[in-house]
């Protein structure tokens, strides 16, 4: 990703009409260039960190002897690594034969669409994978006997009150998160549009 924003800023942007004064003009290119790299760096920080996270909730199922449920964890924290990366990736398919300007206006909706989808995953998929999870955790435990002697109808209330907290706090948890991990950051990348477009009324 690196590489694609060098191209980027080393090819330059073409039609700034609005943004005519030469200096002006490459100090935005160059606190753009930073925002941007920023915002990238710390994304595949983030979701690299995915992997050792992976690897240490396995040895601690497998310590505990929980074998099929540190498989399962390790997959689906997997696949959320490659599901993330593939959703990066799609910020390198920003069209950069435009102008700076425009160029951050696509980079942001991009980013927006990103946190919306993961926001869907989050909420969605989280119940989904961790009430097998549960299921798993509490196989032939007096827990799972007390559960399976209640009436069908309990039993599906309470798997649905659990889906519905699991969603709630998931994505809770994913706003918070992100808010505390980009939040500065995505500050940056608006107060930087804002000024540029300041700079265009003026």
């Amino acid at each position: 990703m690196e590489r694609s924003i060098e191209k980027i800023w080393k090819k330059g942007f073409e039609a700034e009409e609005k943004l005519s004064a030469p200096v002006i003009s490459n100090m935005y290119k160059r606190k753009s260039k930073l925002v941007i790299q920023q915002i990238n760096n710390t994304a595949k920080k983030d979701n690299f960190s995915l992997i050792p996270v992976a690897i240490i909730i396995s040895v601690i199922f497998l310590f505990t002897g929980k074998i099929i449920l540190a498989i399962y964890a390790s997959m689906l924290l997997i696949a959320l690594f490659f599901v993330n990366k593939k959703l990066l990736a799609n910020l390198e398919t920003i069209d950069i034969r435009d102008n700076t300007y425009n160029y951050l206006l696509n980079y942001r909706k991009q980013v927006k669409n990103i946190i919306c989808y993961s926001t869907w995953i989050v909420g969605l998929g989280l119940p989904l994978v961790i009430i097998p999870g549960y299921w798993l955790f509490f196989y032939d435990s007096k827990l799972m006997d007390q559960f399976l002697v209640l009436d069908r109808a309990v039993q599906i209330l309470l798997v649905l009150s659990l889906a519905l907290l699991f969603s709630f706090l998931g994505i809770l948890a994913y706003r918070l998160s992100t808010r505390i991990v980009y939040g500065k950051l995505l500050t940056k990348l608006e107060t930087t549009i804002k000024d540029m477009e300041d700079l265009m009324k003026a």
